[in-house]
């Protein structure tokens, strides 16, 4: 077979080995019912799986992500210092994940340790608290100065007020991939590269890992942050292969039936985005 041949099959069967997967994904969803929004990006060639990848979604906590990303654009921009504490006062405290609301008042956390917290274990409080420090303005100014359009944060968490004004946070899946995947390769300014990677070793220590890496090989490196509402269910991450190729994901799932089947769809689906972008690293040739 001439090598001209040999490219357009091998286009043909990554675009066949594709609409596999979507298919695949599309059933995982349809057996798990709600509204899904599906993106992935190979860090590497820039191939794309996508489904609904530009629908906005309710963030939940996937909005620490970016969040956790202008706070250290703060930093390198020399706004802020890591090293600052914050006194957690009574009417920082918020509901739902975390553990600052156990917590007595009066305790001092630096913007780092709020950092983690914020998205290690989702801490709500931690994040209010880094939103304060920063401003709903510097952290909106950061994601449209990155392009990010679709992803937007306009009120602090566990704000009624704001959310009865119609105030919400939004992100699509294809943008927080994007933001992802631009991290891994050191792409979002003013951030440097090192502060790319911090954020990333930051979601490398994720505690909530019930979702997007519950069925990938114990080899796998993941860097994740997964949300939800109690009518939403998401994950997103940063996904080191074990060949050692890398790929960002973000999988959406609002309005579903059942919590339970929904957040297992989102695990399958994951592990079928793990599968595709591990053997695409086998076929990618050699230099």
């Amino acid at each position: 077979m001439s090598g001209r041949h040999m490219t357009e099959a091998a286009g043909l069967d990554e675009r066949t080995e594709r609409q596999i997967l979507l298919t695949a994904i599309q059933r995982e969803a349809r057996l798990a019912g709600g509204r899904w929004a599906v993106a992935a990006i190979d860090c590497g060639s820039g191939e794309e799986v996508a489904l609904n990848a530009g629908e906005q979604f309710p963030a939940a906590s996937v909005i620490k992500v970016p969040v956790l990303a202008a706070l250290f654009a703060a930093r390198d921009t020399g706004l802020v210092s890591l090293d600052e504490t914050r006194e957690l006062r009574p009417e920082d405290v918020v509901g739902g994940s975390g553990v600052l609301l156990e917590l007595h008042p009066g305790i001092a956390l630096t913007l780092e340790d709020l950092a983690r917290l914020m998205i290690v274990v989702s801490d709500n409080t931690a994040t209010n608290m880094v939103i304060d420090r920063l401003g709903v303005q510097f952290i909106e100014e950061f994601l449209r100065s990155n392009g990010f359009r679709q992803m937007t944060l306009q009120r602090r968490l566990f704000d009624l007020e704001a959310r009865a004004q119609g105030k919400d946070n939004l992100i699509a899946a294809g943008e927080v991939a994007q933001l992802l995947r631009r991290l891994h390769l050191g792409d979002l300014p003013p951030l440097t590269p090192a502060s790319c990677e911090e954020c990333l070793a930051i979601m490398r220590r994720q505690q909530h890992r019930e979702k997007l890496p519950a069925l990938l090989p114990k080899a796998a490196v993941v860097a994740s942050k997964p949300g939800g509402l109690e009518d939403v269910t998401h994950d997103c991450g940063l996904v080191v292969t074990e060949s050692g190729s890398a790929y960002a994901a973000a999988i959406l799932c609002a309005d579903f039936r059942d919590r339970r089947p929904a957040e297992h769809a989102v695990a399958l689906i994951s592990l079928r985005l793990y599968e595709y972008f591990e053997s695409a690293g086998a076929r990618a040739p050699s230099a």
